[in-house]
């Protein structure tokens, strides 16, 4: 199918991640492909699961596309969701247990997708946005979000994702898997049902909250999502 054949699909507004892995030139091509296909799977989990925590939310398509080797691009869920996303696309990378990260910028505005099963010829706004605040990133920042019509609290929302940045960049790989299950439910499960899922004790699933900063997360959705 030629670009000029593909129906343009325009969206009023549309949150798009974009992102690179952390220290790629160290990786070996081995490495470079098993951390693409967990961020993949990342996005379609964000998709299935977040998508449910509204029930009257559509499922979307994710669209996950790799590009410049280390880069990445997909859709997201909506706006108040963007930092629980970015936060359970660390979680499924974190899991792992290997030498992996990744930057992920989120603009949310206008765009335009295609009929394309990747995004290799959508724009608009949200795109660029989410293009140029990853490009701006400096130091150690993996978080960034930035919106063509900016809300009322994000002055607030800003420095909410850089603290949610660095507590979930201290997770160990057993927290980042118990965040993983954690983050993309519509009903948060408790202790119990976490330690049956993942074969643990219910005190060892406490600790890796409390060692994971998940007070501390819960207050800063419960904001985020709320505004």
């Amino acid at each position: 199918m030629t670009m000029q054949s593909q129906s343009r699909h325009d969206h009023p507004e549309i949150v798009v991640f974009t992102g690179d892995l952390v220290g790629s030139s160290k990786l070996s091509p081995s490495d470079l492909s098993e951390a693409m296909r967990t961020l993949d799977a990342a996005a379609h989990d964000m998709a299935r699961r977040l998508s449910a925590r509204d029930p009257g939310a559509l499922a979307w398509e994710p669209r996950f596309s790799a590009f410049r080797g280390d880069g990445w691009q997909c859709i997201g869920a909506g706006p108040a969701l963007a930092l629980r996303g970015a936060l359970l696309m660390r979680a499924h990378l974190g899991a792992l247990g290997r030498p992996f990260d990744t930057r992920i910028s989120i603009g949310i505005g206008s765009g335009w997708t295609t009929d394309a099963p990747n995004l290799s010829v959508a724009s608009g706004p949200a795109f660029e946005l989410s293009g140029r605040a990853l490009d701006a990133m400096k130091g150690p920042q993996r978080f960034a979000i930035a919106w063509q019509d900016p809300p009322e609290g994000a002055p607030l929302i800003t420095p909410i994702f850089a603290l949610c940045d660095e507590i979930s960049r201290n997770w160990t790989p057993k927290q980042a898997e118990v965040f993983k299950h954690l983050l993309g439910d519509r009903e948060r499960p408790n202790q119990e049902a976490l330690a049956r899922a993942l074969g643990r004790t219910q005190q060892t699933i406490a600790e890796h909250l409390s060692g994971g900063g998940d007070w501390a997360l819960q207050e800063a959705l419960r904001a985020v999502e709320g505004v």
